[in-house]
Protein backbone atom coordinates (compact mmCIF):
# COMPACT_ATOMS: atom_id res chain seq x y z
CA UNK A 1 0.00 0.00 0.00
CA UNK A 2 3.14 2.77 0.86
CA UNK A 3 4.36 1.35 -1.87
CA UNK A 4 1.41 2.31 -4.36
CA UNK A 5 0.73 5.67 -2.62
CA UNK A 6 4.35 6.91 -3.54
CA UNK A 7 3.96 5.68 -7.28
CA UNK A 8 0.37 7.56 -6.76
CA UNK A 9 2.12 10.43 -5.53
CA UNK A 10 4.97 10.07 -8.57
CA UNK A 11 2.43 10.10 -11.05
CA UNK A 12 0.27 12.77 -10.14
CA UNK A 13 3.28 15.91 -9.32
CA UNK A 14 4.91 14.66 -12.07
CA UNK A 15 1.91 15.36 -14.53
CA UNK A 16 1.52 18.90 -12.93
CA UNK A 17 4.88 19.99 -12.92
CA UNK A 18 5.35 18.63 -16.68
CA UNK A 19 2.27 20.78 -17.29
CA UNK A 20 3.48 23.84 -16.14
CA UNK A 21 6.48 23.38 -17.90
CA UNK A 22 5.85 21.85 -20.83
CA UNK A 23 2.36 22.83 -21.63
CA UNK A 24 2.83 26.27 -23.21
CA UNK A 25 5.48 24.89 -25.91
CA UNK A 26 4.78 21.28 -26.11
CA UNK A 27 1.63 20.23 -27.60
CA UNK A 28 2.10 16.08 -25.89
CA UNK A 29 2.07 18.31 -22.37
CA UNK A 30 -0.72 20.85 -22.74
CA UNK A 31 -3.42 18.89 -20.45
CA UNK A 32 -3.06 17.38 -17.51
CA UNK A 33 -4.45 14.44 -19.19
CA UNK A 34 -1.59 13.74 -21.29
CA UNK A 35 0.77 14.82 -18.78
CA UNK A 36 -0.36 12.14 -16.55
CA UNK A 37 -0.42 9.85 -19.77
CA UNK A 38 3.26 10.49 -20.28
CA UNK A 39 4.50 9.80 -17.01
CA UNK A 40 3.12 6.33 -16.95
CA UNK A 41 4.70 5.53 -19.51
CA UNK A 42 8.06 6.55 -18.47
CA UNK A 43 6.89 4.93 -14.36
CA UNK A 44 5.88 1.42 -16.58
CA UNK A 45 7.92 1.97 -19.87
CA UNK A 46 10.69 4.19 -20.58
CA UNK A 47 11.15 6.84 -22.34
CA UNK A 48 8.45 5.87 -25.14
CA UNK A 49 5.92 8.95 -24.91
CA UNK A 50 6.37 12.46 -25.40
CA UNK A 51 10.15 14.15 -25.22
CA UNK A 52 10.43 17.05 -22.88
CA UNK A 53 11.94 20.40 -24.54
CA UNK A 54 12.76 22.60 -21.65
CA UNK A 55 15.74 22.10 -19.46
CA UNK A 56 13.19 21.71 -16.17
CA UNK A 57 10.95 19.49 -18.16
CA UNK A 58 13.58 17.17 -19.25
CA UNK A 59 15.12 17.29 -15.63
CA UNK A 60 11.06 16.22 -14.16
CA UNK A 61 11.51 13.25 -16.35
CA UNK A 62 15.02 12.38 -15.36
CA UNK A 63 13.99 11.93 -12.13
CA UNK A 64 10.63 10.21 -12.84
CA UNK A 65 12.90 7.97 -14.99
CA UNK A 66 15.30 6.90 -12.61
CA UNK A 67 12.59 6.49 -9.46
CA UNK A 68 10.34 4.47 -11.73
CA UNK A 69 14.07 1.73 -11.81
CA UNK A 70 13.66 1.06 -8.48
CA UNK A 71 10.05 2.21 -6.75
CA UNK A 72 8.07 0.19 -9.65
CA UNK A 73 10.64 -2.82 -9.52
CA UNK A 74 10.05 -3.12 -5.70
CA UNK A 75 6.39 -3.21 -6.35
CA UNK A 76 6.28 -5.48 -8.78
CA UNK A 77 9.10 -7.99 -6.54
CA UNK A 78 6.23 -7.64 -3.70
CA UNK A 79 3.18 -8.53 -6.29
CA UNK A 80 4.83 -11.16 -7.37
CA UNK A 81 5.94 -12.34 -3.84
CA UNK A 82 2.66 -12.17 -2.46
CA UNK A 83 1.22 -14.43 -5.64
CA UNK A 84 4.00 -17.26 -4.61
CA UNK A 85 3.52 -17.16 -1.21
CA UNK A 86 -0.49 -17.59 -1.02
CA UNK A 87 -0.01 -20.07 -4.23
CA UNK A 88 2.84 -22.11 -1.78
CA UNK A 89 1.03 -21.61 1.63
CA UNK A 90 -2.56 -22.07 -0.35
CA UNK A 91 -3.65 -18.70 1.13
CA UNK A 92 -3.11 -19.11 4.07
CA UNK A 93 -0.73 -15.68 4.62
CA UNK A 94 -0.05 -14.31 7.99
CA UNK A 95 -3.21 -12.22 8.63
CA UNK A 96 -2.97 -7.88 8.23
CA UNK A 97 -3.35 -7.72 11.54
CA UNK A 98 -0.75 -8.29 14.52
CA UNK A 99 -1.40 -11.66 15.87
CA UNK A 100 -1.42 -11.63 19.34
CA UNK A 101 -1.47 -14.93 21.71
CA UNK A 102 -0.85 -17.17 18.93
CA UNK A 103 0.85 -20.76 19.01
CA UNK A 104 4.12 -20.58 16.58
CA UNK A 105 5.29 -24.24 15.26
CA UNK A 106 8.77 -23.42 14.16
CA UNK A 107 10.24 -26.68 11.59
CA UNK A 108 7.68 -29.18 10.19
CA UNK A 109 7.76 -32.58 10.30
CA UNK A 110 5.26 -35.66 10.90
CA UNK A 111 4.23 -34.32 14.08
CA UNK A 112 3.54 -31.13 12.67
CA UNK A 113 -0.14 -32.13 11.33
CA UNK A 114 -1.15 -33.42 14.57
CA UNK A 115 -0.29 -31.22 16.54
CA UNK A 116 -2.41 -28.57 15.14
CA UNK A 117 -5.26 -31.14 15.36
CA UNK A 118 -4.60 -31.52 19.10
CA UNK A 119 -4.33 -27.63 19.64
CA UNK A 120 -8.17 -27.13 17.73
CA UNK A 121 -9.50 -29.74 18.63
CA UNK A 122 -13.12 -29.35 19.29
CA UNK A 123 -13.17 -29.49 23.29
CA UNK A 124 -10.52 -27.16 23.37
CA UNK A 125 -12.51 -23.71 24.57
CA UNK A 126 -9.66 -20.97 23.63
CA UNK A 127 -8.46 -22.26 20.27
CA UNK A 128 -5.57 -19.73 19.66
CA UNK A 129 -4.15 -18.93 16.01
CA UNK A 130 -1.20 -21.09 14.47
CA UNK A 131 1.86 -19.95 13.02
CA UNK A 132 3.89 -22.77 11.16
CA UNK A 133 7.25 -21.41 10.44
CA UNK A 134 9.22 -23.36 7.80
CA UNK A 135 11.28 -23.43 4.88
CA UNK A 136 10.12 -26.88 3.74
CA UNK A 137 7.60 -27.00 1.39
CA UNK A 138 5.48 -29.85 2.90
CA UNK A 139 4.41 -27.32 5.46
CA UNK A 140 2.63 -25.48 2.66
CA UNK A 141 0.51 -28.83 1.84
CA UNK A 142 -1.73 -28.20 5.11
CA UNK A 143 -5.20 -29.21 4.44
CA UNK A 144 -7.30 -26.54 3.03
CA UNK A 145 -9.12 -24.53 5.58
CA UNK A 146 -12.19 -25.37 3.54
CA UNK A 147 -12.02 -29.45 4.25
CA UNK A 148 -10.89 -29.64 8.22
CA UNK A 149 -12.04 -27.42 10.74
CA UNK A 150 -9.03 -27.98 12.53
CA UNK A 151 -6.91 -25.81 9.92
CA UNK A 152 -8.52 -22.96 10.18
CA UNK A 153 -7.05 -20.21 11.28
CA UNK A 154 -3.53 -21.46 10.63
CA UNK A 155 -1.00 -19.37 8.71
CA UNK A 156 2.44 -19.79 7.16
CA UNK A 157 5.63 -18.31 7.14
CA UNK A 158 7.89 -19.17 4.84
CA UNK A 159 11.78 -18.92 5.45
CA UNK A 160 14.24 -20.40 8.51
CA UNK A 161 12.87 -20.42 11.81
CA UNK A 162 16.54 -19.65 13.06
CA UNK A 163 16.43 -16.45 11.34
CA UNK A 164 14.87 -13.50 13.49
CA UNK A 165 13.36 -11.88 10.96
CA UNK A 166 11.57 -14.79 9.91
CA UNK A 167 10.50 -14.95 13.97
CA UNK A 168 9.34 -11.26 14.12
CA UNK A 169 7.26 -12.19 11.10
CA UNK A 170 5.28 -14.49 13.40
CA UNK A 171 5.63 -12.03 16.09
CA UNK A 172 6.58 -14.57 18.10
CA UNK A 173 7.42 -12.15 21.27
CA UNK A 174 3.58 -11.85 21.67
CA UNK A 175 2.93 -15.02 21.05
CA UNK A 176 1.60 -17.77 23.83
CA UNK A 177 3.51 -20.36 23.21
CA UNK A 178 6.21 -21.67 20.47
CA UNK A 179 6.97 -24.80 19.97
CA UNK A 180 10.11 -26.00 18.39
CA UNK A 181 9.68 -29.23 16.16
CA UNK A 182 13.29 -31.16 15.62
CA UNK A 183 13.84 -30.50 11.57
CA UNK A 184 14.33 -33.53 9.82
CA UNK A 185 16.45 -32.27 7.22
CA UNK A 186 19.54 -31.40 9.80
CA UNK A 187 19.57 -35.11 10.59
CA UNK A 188 21.84 -35.38 13.64
CA UNK A 189 22.31 -31.38 13.99
CA UNK A 190 18.81 -30.84 14.60
CA UNK A 191 19.27 -30.12 18.22
CA UNK A 192 21.98 -27.67 17.25
CA UNK A 193 19.30 -25.74 15.18
CA UNK A 194 16.68 -25.85 17.74
CA UNK A 195 19.41 -24.22 20.22
CA UNK A 196 19.41 -21.47 17.73
CA UNK A 197 15.54 -20.98 17.04
CA UNK A 198 15.31 -21.04 21.18
CA UNK A 199 18.05 -18.39 21.40
CA UNK A 200 17.01 -16.27 18.74
CA UNK A 201 13.39 -16.11 20.29
CA UNK A 202 15.17 -14.95 23.76
CA UNK A 203 17.04 -12.19 21.91
CA UNK A 204 13.59 -11.14 19.83
CA UNK A 205 11.39 -10.86 23.20
CA UNK A 206 14.42 -9.24 25.22
CA UNK A 207 14.89 -7.13 22.58
CA UNK A 208 11.07 -5.73 22.01
CA UNK A 209 10.89 -5.44 26.41
CA UNK A 210 8.15 -8.48 26.30
CA UNK A 211 8.04 -11.61 28.53
CA UNK A 212 10.25 -14.46 27.51
CA UNK A 213 7.84 -16.52 25.08
CA UNK A 214 7.04 -20.13 26.64
CA UNK A 215 8.86 -22.40 24.26
CA UNK A 216 8.58 -26.08 24.21
CA UNK A 217 11.12 -28.09 22.22
CA UNK A 218 11.48 -31.66 21.15
CA UNK A 219 14.72 -33.20 21.86
CA UNK A 220 16.33 -35.91 19.38
CA UNK A 221 19.54 -36.28 21.58
CA UNK A 222 19.16 -37.01 25.27
CA UNK A 223 22.70 -35.23 25.83
CA UNK A 224 21.45 -31.98 24.54
CA UNK A 225 18.83 -31.21 26.93
CA UNK A 226 20.55 -28.75 28.93
CA UNK A 227 22.37 -27.31 26.03
CA UNK A 228 18.73 -26.31 25.15
CA UNK A 229 17.47 -25.51 28.61
CA UNK A 230 20.16 -22.81 28.86
CA UNK A 231 19.68 -21.59 25.18
CA UNK A 232 15.95 -21.00 26.59
CA UNK A 233 13.71 -23.65 26.26
CA UNK A 234 11.09 -23.58 29.00
CA UNK A 235 9.96 -27.47 28.24
CA UNK A 236 12.41 -30.35 26.53
CA UNK A 237 10.40 -33.09 25.08
CA UNK A 238 12.61 -36.10 24.53
CA UNK A 239 10.63 -38.49 22.73
CA UNK A 240 13.22 -41.34 22.98
CA UNK A 241 12.92 -40.74 26.51
CA UNK A 242 9.00 -41.14 27.20
CA UNK A 243 9.03 -43.85 25.17
CA UNK A 244 11.68 -45.94 26.93
CA UNK A 245 10.35 -45.34 30.49
CA UNK A 246 6.53 -45.75 29.59
CA UNK A 247 7.72 -48.95 27.81
CA UNK A 248 9.13 -50.10 30.74
CA UNK A 249 6.26 -49.15 33.27
CA UNK A 250 3.93 -50.96 30.70
CA UNK A 251 6.15 -53.95 30.98
CA UNK A 252 5.55 -54.09 34.75
CA UNK A 253 2.21 -52.68 34.76
CA UNK A 254 -0.20 -54.04 32.33
CA UNK A 255 -2.44 -51.56 30.33
CA UNK A 256 -0.71 -48.27 31.86
CA UNK A 257 0.14 -47.41 28.15
CA UNK A 258 -3.50 -46.74 27.80
CA UNK A 259 -4.19 -44.48 30.65
CA UNK A 260 -1.10 -42.01 28.95
CA UNK A 261 -2.93 -42.69 26.15
CA UNK A 262 -6.30 -41.32 27.33
CA UNK A 263 -4.36 -38.99 29.39
CA UNK A 264 -2.59 -37.35 26.14
CA UNK A 265 -5.63 -37.06 24.24
CA UNK A 266 -7.96 -34.04 23.46
CA UNK A 267 -11.38 -35.39 23.33
CA UNK A 268 -14.78 -35.42 24.84
CA UNK A 269 -14.70 -38.96 26.09
CA UNK A 270 -10.85 -38.61 27.40
CA UNK A 271 -8.97 -36.48 30.53
CA UNK A 272 -6.14 -34.25 29.91
CA UNK A 273 -4.16 -32.55 32.75
CA UNK A 274 -4.71 -28.86 33.15
CA UNK A 275 -2.90 -26.34 35.21
CA UNK A 276 -5.04 -24.14 36.63
CA UNK A 277 -4.38 -20.45 39.11
CA UNK A 278 -5.74 -21.54 43.03
CA UNK A 279 -8.76 -19.05 43.90
CA UNK A 280 -8.69 -17.21 46.66
CA UNK A 281 -10.97 -19.42 48.28
CA UNK A 282 -7.87 -22.25 48.84
CA UNK A 283 -4.87 -19.37 49.50
CA UNK A 284 -3.65 -21.22 53.24
CA UNK A 285 -5.44 -24.71 52.60
CA UNK A 286 -3.66 -27.82 52.44
CA UNK A 287 -3.51 -30.20 49.73
CA UNK A 288 -5.36 -32.83 51.28
CA UNK A 289 -8.14 -29.85 52.27
CA UNK A 290 -8.75 -28.23 48.77
CA UNK A 291 -9.00 -31.90 47.26
CA UNK A 292 -11.57 -32.35 50.03
CA UNK A 293 -13.29 -28.95 48.87
CA UNK A 294 -13.02 -29.89 45.29
CA UNK A 295 -14.83 -33.73 45.80
CA UNK A 296 -17.26 -31.77 47.79
CA UNK A 297 -17.95 -29.22 45.14
CA UNK A 298 -17.17 -31.81 42.62
CA UNK A 299 -19.47 -31.10 38.91
CA UNK A 300 -20.86 -34.30 37.12
CA UNK A 301 -20.32 -33.31 34.09
CA UNK A 302 -16.74 -32.46 33.98
CA UNK A 303 -15.23 -34.28 37.48
CA UNK A 304 -11.71 -32.63 38.46
CA UNK A 305 -9.32 -34.46 40.34
CA UNK A 306 -6.38 -32.54 42.16
CA UNK A 307 -3.19 -34.65 41.56
CA UNK A 308 -0.18 -31.62 42.12
CA UNK A 309 0.58 -27.90 42.52
CA UNK A 310 2.98 -26.09 41.18
CA UNK A 311 4.55 -23.40 43.76
CA UNK A 312 7.50 -20.84 43.27
CA UNK A 313 9.77 -23.95 44.44
CA UNK A 314 8.46 -25.93 41.58
CA UNK A 315 6.14 -28.62 40.89
CA UNK A 316 5.18 -31.45 43.07
CA UNK A 317 2.65 -34.63 42.09
CA UNK A 318 0.31 -36.38 44.85
CA UNK A 319 2.80 -34.66 47.59
CA UNK A 320 4.21 -36.84 50.55
CA UNK A 321 3.66 -35.18 53.99
CA UNK A 322 6.47 -32.54 54.20
CA UNK A 323 6.65 -32.25 50.78
CA UNK A 324 4.38 -29.65 50.15
CA UNK A 325 2.40 -27.18 53.27
CA UNK A 326 -0.52 -25.20 52.39
CA UNK A 327 -0.95 -23.03 49.08
CA UNK A 328 0.03 -19.91 48.59
CA UNK A 329 -1.48 -16.90 46.47
CA UNK A 330 0.15 -17.43 43.24
CA UNK A 331 0.20 -21.21 43.80
CA UNK A 332 -1.25 -23.46 41.02
CA UNK A 333 -3.24 -26.83 41.38
CA UNK A 334 -2.61 -29.57 38.61
CA UNK A 335 -6.23 -31.03 37.84
CA UNK A 336 -7.28 -34.14 35.56
CA UNK A 337 -10.49 -33.50 34.00
CA UNK A 338 -12.65 -34.18 30.67
CA UNK A 339 -12.34 -30.20 30.07
CA UNK A 340 -10.41 -27.53 31.46
CA UNK A 341 -12.66 -26.66 34.50
CA UNK A 342 -14.07 -22.94 34.88
CA UNK A 343 -13.36 -22.68 38.25
CA UNK A 344 -11.57 -25.52 41.04
CA UNK A 345 -15.05 -24.99 43.52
Amino acid sequence: MRLLLFILLIWVLGALVLRLAEGPANPEFNTLSKALWNIAVYLFSGLDSGVPQTASGRIVVTIVLVLSLGVVALFTGAVASFLVESRLGKGKRMPGYDLKNHVVICNWNDKGVPIIRELHAPIVQEKRPVVVVSRSGEAAELPEQDDAAEFKDVYLVKGDPASEIVLKRANVASAFSVIVLADPAERDLADAKSILIAMAIRSICTAAGAAKTHVCVENVSPENLEHLRRAGADEVVSASDFAMMLLSQAALSHGLSEVYRNLLTISSESNEVYILPVPKEAVGKSFAELGALMLENRDPDNPAILIGAVTADGMVVNPRQGQFTRFSEGDKAVVIAFEQPMSLL
